[in-house]
């Protein structure tokens, strides 16, 4: 079946927003409290939907910048991607995005981009490779060395660029996958593994274990995979030990990774049903804007309901984005 590459790239920049704006009233709460406050999360959505659910945050903010970057240059160039960085600083975030304004902040003061990250592994710069991801889907090579290039600007440690390869791999393999029809589950795993493999970082070597094990795991229930991969990886001193046996997810940027992968290959039929329980696994607006970029990735702009797209105040723009980076894609590989 031939894959509908432009469908894919608006699904995995439309659904990336989706995801944002539906976990982001929930930032810092675990799963049970969550689905305390209604029966239905669906009902409790369209009810509430422009007095909770408002808009999206630097998720998705910092992912249209890096996308902007990219159509600018025809591909990465660090100039373009700095000066859209530095127009960030111009937008409102949503939520308390410290370690980018940090970071970012020192590049608008000429600092090198080489000396503003902070010391960071939290999974506040996976989305960012969802754009990487798109454009360099053929591209192996400078797929995995850009995930690390863009995620170390602002997170230097190697827990964030590790992460963000495996997204960057995740989407660019599920780019190529019809959802008509089943993937093949090791080969998925298998991608996944090789790209971190023979790596000197310890935290990669860690982050292979991991994948291992999320691969014996699928057949446990929601529950019970959130409580085991909820702090996976986590050091002690940022452990949260108040949430030991709880369904939630840590913001580090692996157990964010594991347990969103967790959660996708277990909903594989429906963007939306995913969408609803991964906005609502305690995660908040990262973990849901991450699972929001593979599942659009993998279904496509046309698998996800209007009435979610409509959620998103500026679609249209979103859409428009998606659009150029497609052709700067078919640009950069000669397709007519």
């Amino acid at each position: 079946m031939k894959i509908d590459y432009l469908n894919k790239f608006k699904g995995a920049l439309i659904g990336l927003a989706i995801g944002d704006i539906l976990g982001s009233p929930f930032n810092g709460e675990i799963r049970l409290d969550i689905l305390s406050k209604f029966e239905n999360f669906e009902t409790f959505l369209w009810k509430n939907k422009r007095k909770i659910f408002k808009t999206y945050t630097d998720n998705t903010q910092l992912s249209l910048h890096v996308t902007e970057a990219l159509i600018q240059g025809n591909g990465f160039k660090m100039n373009y991607l700095i000066r859209e960085f530095i127009k960030w600083l111009d937008d409102p975030p949503g939520t308390n995005a410290f370690s980018c304004i940090s970071s970012i902040s020192k590049l608008k003061n000429n600092i090198s981009w080489k000396n503003v990250a902070t010391n960071s592994g939290g999974s506040g710069t996976l989305t960012r490779t969802t754009p990487i991801a798109l454009l360099y889907n053929n591209d192996e090579d400078n797929l995995n060395n850009l995930a690390e290039l863009i995620s170390s600007i602002t997170h230097s440690h190697p827990a964030a660029s590790g992460s963000s390869i495996l997204l960057a791999r995740a989407i660019s393999f599920l780019l190529k996958k019809s959802p008509s029809n089943q993937f093949l589950l090791d080969e998925f795993f298998e991608l996944l593994i090789l790209s971190i493999l023979n790596s000197q970082k310890e935290v990669w070597n860690d982050l292979i274990s991991y994948i291992e094990e999320l691969r014996i795991s699928l057949d446990l229930s929601i529950e019970a995979g959130l409580i085991k991969f909820s702090q996976i990886g986590v050091s002690q001193i940022y452990y949260i030990q108040e949430y030991l046996g709880k369904a939630f997810i840590h913001p580090y940027a692996i157990s964010t990774i594991i347990c969103v992968l967790f959660l996708f290959l277990k909903h594989l039929d429906s963007f939306d049903d995913f969408i609803y329980i991964i906005s609502t696994a305690g995660g908040g607006a990262t973990a849901a804007a991450v699972g929001g970029a593979i599942a659009g990735a993998f279904h496509g702009y046309s698998r996800i309901p209007e009435k979610l797209i409509k959620l998103v105040k500026n679609s249209k723009y979103i859409l428009d984005v998606a659009e150029r980076l497609y052709k700067t894609y078919r640009r950069r590989n000669k397709i007519k």
